[in-house]
C-alpha cells in the first residue's frame, strides 16, 4: 500500500513489480522465498500503473455491470458473465489472469458478454417469404432461429 501511495500517478511500470515490491518490503516480510506477484491482482495493477489502471479498472467493472443489466434471456451470455466475475473474485486473493489459460478465457467470455449481436437477433423479426401451399398464401420466416 506505501507503493501505491508513493506512486499513485504514473505506478512504477508494468512489469516492475517484483524489483518496486523490494524497495517497500519490510525486514520481517524477507523470506528464503521471492514475491513475483502480489496475490490481488487488482492492487498488483493499481501499484504498476497508477492512477490511470485504477481508472481503467473502474470503467470495466462499471461496463460490466451494465452489460449485466442488458442480458435477459441469453444463456451463453449469463454463463459468460459468471465465469468472469468467478475470475475477478479469484483476482482478489491471488493473480488468475497472468495464466496464458486463464487470461484467454476470460477475454473471450468478455467477448460473448460485450457482443450486441445477441441482443440485435433477438430483436430482429424474421423475413418472411411468401409460399403457396394448396391454394392458401402463407408467410414462412427465413433464418429464423427457434
Amino acid at each position: 500500500m506505501a507503493g501505491i501511495k508513493e506512486n499513485w500517478v504514473t505506478g512504477v511500470g508494468f512489469g516492475n513489480f517484483q524489483k518496486a515490491y523490494q524497495i517497500y518490503e519490510k525486514e520481517e516480510m524477507i523470506f528464503r522465498a521471492y514475491v513475483n506477484h502480489a496475490h490481488n491482482e487488482y492492487l498488483e495493477l493499481a501499484f504498476e500503473g497508477g492512477v490511470i489502471a485504477a481508472i481503467l479498472m473502474a470503467l470495466y467493472l462499471f461496463l460490466l455491470l451494465i452489460a449485466f443489466t442488458k442480458i435477459r434471456r441469453d444463456a451463453l451470455q449469463k454463463t459468460a458473465f459468471l465465469s468472469v466475475v468467478f475470475l475477478l473474485v479469484h483476482s482478489l486473493a491471488d493473480y488468475p489472469l497472468r495464466t496464458a489459460a486463464l487470461a484467454m478465457t476470460f477475454a473471450y467470455m468478455n467477448a460473448i458478454i460485450f457482443h450486441r449481436g445477441f441482443a440485435e437477433c433477438r430483436n430482429q423479426s424474421p423475413e418472411l417469404v411468401e409460399v403457396d401451399h394448396n391454394g392458401d398464401k402463407l408467410f414462412v420466416p427465413v433464418g429464423a432461429s427457434p
